[in-house]
């Protein structure tokens, strides 16, 4: 189990709401940390869910994963039914766990969005939260216009939230793939904004993948322990996959990079 890593690095696993009993204990039984994702449709059962974690002294961060609730939507009322619940999800997030929160826009690309609703939207949201001591991430997406790196950058300057780093995203958004960024290329341009990094093998059509080779991973581990970002979720929700991930994580970063986290 890998519950007690000895970095000032956090690997942290995934969980939430929609999970089988089995894979949650899992979770309880091997996490050093976990990157919950709620139930938008019942927060009155978040505190609850989490309980466990809590009760076995493993940090909690959350993952606002709600594809129906498009921040930017052009529909004004859809978006501000969308901000309304990102906000319900900040009143039950304060108190236990890590008090931050990854959100999105473009998780549905079916969607159509406005930019000055997703930027009021996020506003309104890092507003609220930062009332709070809560920490507000945006993630960038594969597809979209959250694909576009630029986009996610612009956005979390003029709302204030931090980024969330998906690597996967990163490695099969178009700009990358058509050779006009690289994933390096990401990093230097979130820089310090980066809050918390997923890391996977890569996500496309079929979901996220794992890591086969640690490999084409070592640039970007190098350059992401250069910057003030100490939490990292491996974003794999098999539990074979996920310990696989963690371990040729950790194994790496024992193989003289260890020595680059020490503080």
């Amino acid at each position: 189990m890998y519950n007690n890593i000895p970095l000032p690095l956090i690997l942290a696993y995934t969980s939430g709401h929609l999970d089988h009993p089995s894979r949650l204990r899992w979770a309880v039984e091997n996490a050093f940390a976990v990157e919950y994702s709620p139930d938008p449709e019942r927060l009155d059962l978040l505190p609850e869910k989490i309980q466990p974690f809590i009760s076995a002294g493993i940090p909690v961060r959350f993952h606002a994963r709600y594809p129906g609730y498009e921040l930017g939507h052009a529909d004004s009322r859809e978006a501000r039914k969308a901000l309304e619940v990102h906000i319900r999800t900040l009143k039950k997030i304060r108190g236990p766990g890590e008090q931050t929160i990854t959100v999105h826009t473009g998780l549905d690309p079916d969607i159509p969005v406005v930019e000055a609703n997703i930027i009021d939207n996020l506003s309104r949201l890092v507003e609220f939260a930062s009332k709070h001591n809560i920490t507000v991430c945006l993630e960038n997406m594969r597809k979209g216009h959250a694909g576009n790196p630029y986009n996610v950058l612009k956005w979390s300057l003029a709302s204030g939230a931090m980024i969330t780093f998906d690597t996967g995203h990163a490695f099969g958004c178009s700009m990358v793939l058509d050779s006009l960024i690289s994933p390096l290329d990401f990093v230097d341009l979130f820089n310090s904004r980066i809050f918390e990094v997923h890391i996977y093998g890569k996500e496309d059509e079929k979901g996220h993948h794992p890591i086969e080779d640690i490999k084409p991973f070592e640039p970007l581990i190098d350059r992401l322990l250069q910057i003030d970002c100490r939490w990292w979720t491996v974003e794999l929700h098999d539990p074979d996959e996920a310990y696989s991930a963690l371990s040729m994580i950790k194994a790496y970063l024992g193989t003289g990079n260890a020595e680059s986290t020490e503080t």
